[in-house]
């Protein structure tokens, strides 16, 4: 394999890796392929997106043209150090926690803070693009043979999990919620392998109407879960990669947030609002329950009678 242009060091969940994707993509019009050190099962994540972005081989002895690590784990910065045939190793970071031995390893150190600023336009001004407009990230339109089969030709998705189940509005809720829009459209509900969030999607269900959802919760690969955000008329979630999957393909989404940053982690328009707990209780870290109902009816019901 040719050797890439630059080698990015970052081996986080999948929503991180996804916003990622506008400095990928400005780096890959500079130096040509971006070989990306990530998990290997988000290959076909890295697939749609726009520009030259391939995952990156496993090497005891990576090569790259240059090297850009963002994270401060010594076994990231230890894997940058073992690159060969780069003219320059930069180390990126949000905030000031790299061990004095990184100078070692790093020709640059770049820190900008990331507490009030959306995660992707950090990452597109950490690559060195604070002078280019900065747009939201986006996905390219799946292959149509990575849907699972049994869709229908209309639905939504509900992906009401996270990575962590103190994310997670109730079951209760968001069956009043499908049951107050039911409008023939059926929805589809998705979520990780976890046992708890399968439960949690399978209570969701069963507190529905018989017929108004199709729970494919915990039974779809990542490329199965592609395709079915892919193919959504919108998208319900709380804080989470399916949140940021689903605007980057352009659907209208509705986030919930609760303890986590709504500024670091979500960019509002009128196509992807969000509602925060904080909004409705006066607590420092609120939990995603305190959102009213009502509440959420009412953002979700203008969202879906936008033209599209």
């Amino acid at each position: 394999m040719t050797k890439p242009g630059a080698l990015v060091v970052f081996r986080k969940q999948l929503g991180d890796v996804l916003l990622l994707q506008p400095g990928l993509e400005l780096l890959s019009r500079r130096v040509g392929t971006v070989a990306l050190y990530a998990r290997e099962g988000f290959a076909d994540l890295l697939s749609l997106m726009p520009g030259d972005i391939r995952l990156a081989e496993p090497a005891t002895f990576p090569r790259a043209d240059e090297v850009y690590c963002l994270e401060a784990r010594p076994a990231a910065m230890l894997y940058a150090a073992r690159t060969r045939g780069a003219r320059r190793k930069h180390l990126l970071l949000s905030r000031d926690i790299a061990p004095w031995w990184q100078r070692l390893i790093f020709d640059d150190y770049t820190v900008k803070s990331g507490t009030h600023v959306y995660r992707a336009e950090l990452y597109q001004q950490l690559f060195g693009f604070a002078d280019q407009p900065f747009q939201p990230p986006r996905l390219n339109p799946p292959p149509t043979d990575w849907a699972p089969p049994g869709l229908p030709p209309v639905y939504r998705v509900l992906h009401p999990t996270a990575a962590w189940p103190h994310k997670t509005w109730a079951a209760a809720h968001w069956a009043k919620v499908l049951g107050a829009l039911d409008d023939g459209i059926p929805w589809v509900i998705t979520s990780g392998p976890s046992d708890w969030e399968v439960a949690l999607a399978g209570e969701i269900a069963r507190q529905c109407r018989p017929g108004q959802t199709i729970n494919l919760a915990g039974k779809t690969s990542l490329r199965q879960f592609l395709a079915v955000i892919a193919g959504s008329q919108a998208g319900f979630c709380v804080d989470g990669s399916a949140s940021h999957i689903s605007a980057a393909f352009g659907h209208p989404t509705l986030t919930l947030f609760g303890p986590t940053n709504a500024t670091r982690w979500h960019l509002p328009s009128p196509t992807t609002p969000c509602l925060k707990a904080s909004d409705f209780v006066d607590e420092r870290k609120p939990a995603v329950d305190l959102i009213p109902v009502e509440a959420v009816l009412a953002t979700a019901t203008r969202l879906l009678e936008q033209p599209r």
